[in-house]
C-alpha cells in the first residue's frame, strides 16, 4: 500500500505532466464527488492564464494537493492516467 507521501509525490508528477499537456495554460478544478469519481473541469475563458489548479474533495476546497485525502490522490492518479493516455507515475 502506498504511503500518503508517495501518493502526494505521484500526484505532483502527474500534475506536472498534465500542465505540460495543456502547455502550462488555463485554470482547472479537479473534483471528487461523494461517490468517489474524480473529474477535471476546465474553467472557461482562462486558457491564456498561467496553469492553475484547485481541488475539491466532497465539498472541501483547496489549492494544496497535500490537503487532500489519500482516496482523492488515488482517484486523481487514475483520472490523469486516463486523460494522458494511460501514463503511470
Amino acid at each position: 500500500m502506498e504511503t500518503k507521501e508517495t501518493l502526494q509525490r505521484q500526484c505532483k508528477a502527474a500534475l506536472a505532466a498534465f500542465s505540460a499537456h495543456v502547455s502550462g495554460r488555463g485554470a482547472y478544478r479537479i473534483i471528487r464527488d461523494p461517490e468517489g469519481a474524480v473529474s477535471i473541469w476546465d474553467i472557461i475563458g482562462t486558457n491564456t492564464k498561467p496553469f492553475e489548479v484547485t481541488f475539491a474533495d466532497c465539498g472541501r476546497m483547496s489549492r494544496n494537493i497535500e490537503a487532500m485525502s489519500p482516496e482523492f490522490h488515488r482517484g486523481l492518479l487514475e483520472c490523469l492516467s486516463k486523460e494522458l493516455g494511460g501514463r503511470k507515475w
